[in-house]
């Protein structure tokens, strides 16, 4: 049985509870369009040197993804500061959430 907690209009999210005869959990989904459309228009602005020059800018934006998933990785993989690989790793094999064209 499936029921339907919480729905969000504004970031397409909804939660819901699923009873089985193992017990119950709960499943949160969000659609992610808009998110990867966004890093998809990020990733073709990037050009290759862009910070070389430029001493201002130390810092470079390389992924945007959902709360959900973000939340996700983070119970999964800790901080990013505190397990860069496994981030990255995880950014590679999923390259639509990336808003650059480079190597991380």
């Amino acid at each position: 049985m499936k029921k339907l907690l919480a729905k969000n209009e504004a970031t397409q999210k909804e939660t819901h509870i699923h009873s089985t005869p193992d017990g119950h959990y709960v499943e949160t989904r969000q659609k992610v369009d808009g998110v990867i459309d966004f890093a998809k228009r990020q990733a073709n602005e990037w050009r290759p040197g862009s910070l070389i020059g430029d001493t201002q800018k130390h810092k470079q934006h390389v992924a945007e993804f959902p709360a959900v998933i973000y939340y996700d990785l983070l119970a999964k993989y800790g901080q990013p500061k505190d397990n860069p690989k496994a981030w990255k790793n995880w950014l590679e094999q999923n390259p639509a959430f990336k808003t650059t064209g480079g190597r991380l």
